[in-house]
């Protein structure tokens, strides 16, 4: 626009010095529009300047954000890697727990046993970790250990439902190819709360019966669930073995009320097969 109105300044002025006349108010206006062609282009030349400024700034941000971004992609693979290694110390730790924190009274005689196969024993790992409240697993002596009062109603026999589930995926552990050759002892302990209600003690005279009775239970659930019934033991200890001390008063301690799975190679269980001669007592000695 600035050049055309210069070029028709340009023309009133040669036509001036030709000896022609331009009219006042022709002049007046080019004037005019030349002032606001002016103002114009300033007003342009401003905006380029701030959508350049704004460019600049705009890239000068993408360009913090994407070192942001490759800051924190570096940072979340550290991260990744941080939280795996510790993934992979806390399953140590509690593998540790396992076999240590609990109260077990170290195994003897015939529960002396030697350590499971590695596919048993993280299988048996993964199956306490899915039940943590039911089931605990203690590597050191391959006995897995069954809370009763998440097993049994209290003063109660019966299995109950969630409990025979874990059971029956237990029996599939112990039905892989690599556990076939281990035999089970069940044992029921109980605390010393004595029995007083008289639908109990009709069923359960004392203690001792309960701890038997329930580890029976437990035998009975394994079987149906398909585990050999010549690989199986049941017996009860009553309040005699505790793990803890009970509270004074006979008011009796929750770790103590227990059922105990020990899983134990054949040399070690009561008798030996039919097939090798008489009965007799083995792994006593």
């Amino acid at each position: 626009m600035r050049t055309y109105i210069a070029a028709g300044l340009s023309t009133l002025v040669a036509a001036a010095l030709l000896g022609g006349c331009v009219p006042k108010e022709q002049l007046d206006e080019c004037r005019a529009a030349n002032r606001v062609a002016h103002v114009e282009l300033e007003k342009t030349q401003e905006a380029l300047r701030q959508a350049r400024a704004e460019r600049d700034d705009l890239s000068r941000r993408l360009q913090r954000y994407e070192g942001e971004v490759r800051a924190g992609m570096a940072d979340v693979e550290t991260l990744e890697e941080a939280n795996a290694r510790l993934r992979e110390e806390l399953e140590a730790a509690r593998r540790q727990i396992a076999s240590m924190d609990d109260p077990v009274p170290p195994p003897i005689g015939p529960l002396n046993v030697r350590a499971l196969p590695e596919r048993v024993d993280e299988a048996l790992q993964e199956f306490a970790e899915a039940n943590p409240d039911l089931v605990r697993y203690f590597p050191a002596y391959g006995m897995v250990k069954l809370e009763s009062d998440l097993t049994f109603e209290l003063g109660s026999d019966f299995v109950k439902d969630d409990a025979k589930a874990a059971l029956r995926r237990f029996v599939g552990i112990l039905d892989d190819p690599a556990a076939r050759e281990f035999n089970c002892f069940i044992a029921g302990h109980t605390d010393n709360v004595p029995i007083k209600r008289p639908e109990t003690k009709r069923r359960h005279p004392d203690n001792w019966y309960l701890s038997v009775h329930r580890a029976v239970a437990v035998q009975q659930v394994m079987q149906e669930a398909g585990l050999a019934p010549e690989r199986i033991c049941a017996m009860g200890f009553g309040e005699y073995h505790p793990v803890e001390p009970n509270k004074p008063g006979n008011r009796g301690n929750p770790a103590n009320r227990r059922v105990e799975i020990w899983i134990v190679p054949p040399d070690r269980f009561l008798t030996r097969p039919m097939s090798e001669g008489e009965p007799g007592v083995t792994g006593v000695d």
